[in-house]
């Protein structure tokens, strides 16, 4: 937020796990280079980089029961 203060409006990021029908769970969550595009912030890469790798690894444990 320190490179854009509207960028608040994306913090902090939810995800959101839900199982569909056909018993396969889902991870849904809004992509970081999305929200730096949107708000043009181009002097966070790293940070950026570091919270994809941060929620792709959360996300890579789920799995339905």
């Amino acid at each position: 937020m320190t490179s854009n203060p509207l960028s608040g409006l994306d913090w902090p990021v939810r995800l959101l796990v839900f199982q569909d029908q056909n018993g396969t769970v889902w991870a849904a969550y809004t992509d970081f280079a999305w929200i730096a595009h949107r708000h043009a912030i181009t002097d966070r890469a790293a940070q950026f980089k570091m919270a994809t790798m941060v929620v792709e690894s959360i996300t890579s444990a789920v799995k339905a029961n």
